[in-house]
C-alpha cells in the first residue's frame, strides 16, 4: 500500500505543571502516515498514552525533529519508514494533560510496514470490540465464539470514537506486537537495553507487562463541513 506522511517539522510543546511554575518547553518529533484514500495511521498504547494516538514522543539528544518524526514513526508503528520531506501544516492535538503539544506536520512518502501482521486482534482493538458489543448487547460468550466475524461487520459499519477535537471512524485494527528492535538503542516493545520499562498502565506495581505496547490503526478522518451540517440538521426542531 502506497503511504503518505505528514512529518512533524517544528515540534515543540510549552505547558504549565502548576500555577507557581515556570512554563517548561519540551521538543517533541511525530509523524503521521496517511494513505491514497485519507486514512490515518495511529497506534494504540497500553503504557505511555493509555489510548490512540499519533507516534510521537520527546527527542533524543542531538537530535532534531525531523530525525525524532522519522524514528518514532518507525518505532511505534512496528516498522513504517519515512523519508524527509518539507512543507507545512499546522496541527493541534488535544488539550488536558500537563503541557499542550502545538505540531507543525510536513508531508512525505513511507513504506509499508516490513513485518507481516498477525491474524491476531490486538489488545486495543479487543477493548474497543467488547465495549461496542455491550452497546449492542452482545452475550460474551457469542462475542468470544464470533469475535472474529463480529469485529469485521462493525468495522464495516464504522466505529465512531471521540479523538482529538474531530470524529474519527475505525476502519482497520491489526496487531502491533513484537516486531523487535527498530534500532540498536530502541525497541517496539517501549524499553532500551539499558533500562527496561514494563508496559503496565501508569501507578499499577505489578502484574505483566502486555506484549506488545501499541497496536496500529487506520483511521478514516470524515469530511468535517459535512458532519458540522448534519449536525445543525439534526438540531433543528422538528416542524409542529
Amino acid at each position: 500500500m502506497s503511504l503518505s506522511l505528514w512529518i512533524d517539522q517544528i515540534a515543540d510543546a510549552v505547558g504549565v505543571i502548576n500555577s507557581t511554575s515556570t512554563p517548561a518547553r519540551r521538543l517533541v518529533g511525530g509523524g503521521v502516515v496517511v494513505d491514497p484514500r485519507g486514512r490515518l495511521l495511529v497506534c494504540y498504547s497500553d503504557f505511555a498514552y493509555q489510548g490512540w494516538h499519533f507516534p510521537k514522543g520527546g527527542l533524543e539528544e542531538g537530535e532534531s525533529s525531523l530525525e525524532g518524526a522519522i524514528r518514532e514513526v518507525e518505532e511505534e508503528t512496528g516498522g513504517v519508514i519515512a523519508k524527509p520531506y518539507s512543507g507545512n501544516v499546522v496541527f493541534a492535538l488535544q488539550p488536558g494533560r500537563v503541557y499542550r503539544e502545538p505540531i507543525g506536520f510536513g508531508s512525505s512518502r513511507a513504506d509499508p510496514p516490513k513485518h507481516r501482521t498477525s491474524d491476531r486482534i490486538s489488545l486495543g482493538a479487543a477493548q474497543l470490540l467488547a465495549e461496542a458489543a455491550r452497546e449492542a448487547r452482545i452475550d460474551p460468550e457469542e462475542l468470544e465464539r464470533h469475535k472474529y466475524e463480529i469485529f469485521d461487520a462493525l468495522v464495516s459499519r464504522g466505529i465512531k470514537v471521540a479523538w482529538v477535537t474531530v470524529p474519527t471512524y475505525h476502519l482497520l485494527v491489526y496487531e502491533g506486537g513484537r516486531h523487535g528492535p527498530t534500532r540498536e538503542s530502541q525497541a517496539v516493545e517501549w524499553h532500551t537495553p539499558a533500562e527496561v520499562r514494563a508496559l503496565r498502565p501508569p501507578g499499577k506495581e505489578y502484574g505483566k507487562p502486555r506484549v506488545g505496547g501499541a497496536a496500529r490503526a487506520v483511521l478514516e478522518w470524515p469530511d468535517f463541513d459535512a458532519l458540522v451540517e448534519k449536525a445543525r440538521a439534526e438540531a433543528k426542531p422538528a416542524p409542529s
